[in-house]
């Protein structure tokens, strides 16, 4: 049986290779929501009314998570280099509209289709909460937030590696992909859980400074499930 490294000696080499880049990832990390939120604040001056608008609201939701996709394929690319001690450059995080954007936007809507079937119980409690404010809501309300949590957890476990495969195999299609994720994940599924819930303190204190210190909370997970990735491809899985 492989041993693979824990949480604690991810999150530690991921301190390793931060150190000296923090200033690369945070600007690539500012640079991505920034556009993200001027995209939105676009949105919203536009103002629109009437039987048009619950489509535009998709539309847009729909434009957000794909250009968010493609970001995040940027992502994995710059912590991939830093992860190998290759130069990077906040520049990076514009890389995947120029590789395999295609395969970044398909994993990102299959990413976000799991993400949002966990989330169908939450809205329908939710608007049943709102309509009648009746207390009885108040249980399935919470667990179906529980469920929400647990599902994202979950999704994203299994589908950590994919933009990372993205880059290390540039001939595989997007099906070839999604397969290898699984594959890739065999066994590490709770570890990846885990890792995840450890930085539960950090974002609780990026919420409490209003989210400025989100950007080094976020490069400092991402960095730790890049060493995950490579880890498990280094011991032959």
């Amino acid at each position: 049986m492989k041993e693979y490294s824990d949480p604690a000696a991810l999150k530690s080499a991921a301190r390793v290779h931060l150190f000296g880049n923090y200033g690369v990832t945070v600007r690539a990390y500012i640079w991505m929501n920034a556009i993200l939120l001027i995209l939105s604040w676009l949105f919203a001056s536009m103002n629109i009314k009437g039987a048009g608008s619950l489509i535009s609201v998709y539309i847009f939701y729909i434009v957000r998570i794909l250009l968010a996709g493609v970001f995040m394929s940027g992502m994995a690319y710059i912590f991939l280099n830093i992860a190998s001690s290759r130069p990077v450059y906040p520049g990076m995080i514009f890389y995947g509209f120029r590789q395999s954007t295609d395969r970044a936007v398909l994993v990102c809507i299959v990413i976000s289709l799991g993400e949002t079937i966990g989330c169908i119980p939450l809205i329908i409690f939710l608007k049943r909460y709102l309509a009648d404010r009746n207390s009885v809501y108040i249980i399935p309300l919470v667990l179906s937030v529980l469920i929400a949590i647990a599902g994202y957890l979950v999704v994203h476990a299994y589908f950590m590696p994919a933009y990372y495969v993205i880059h290390d195999f540039p001939d595989y299609s997007f099906v070839e992909v999604i397969k290898l994720c699984p594959r890739i994940m065999q066994g590490s599924i709770l570890r990846a859980i885990y890792l995840n819930l450890s930085f539960i303190p950090m974002m609780l204190l990026s919420i409490i400074s209003l989210g400025a210190g989100a950007p080094w909370t976020e490069s400092y997970r991402y960095a730790s499930f890049c060493e995950m990735y490579l880890d498990i491809m280094k011991k032959g899985k």
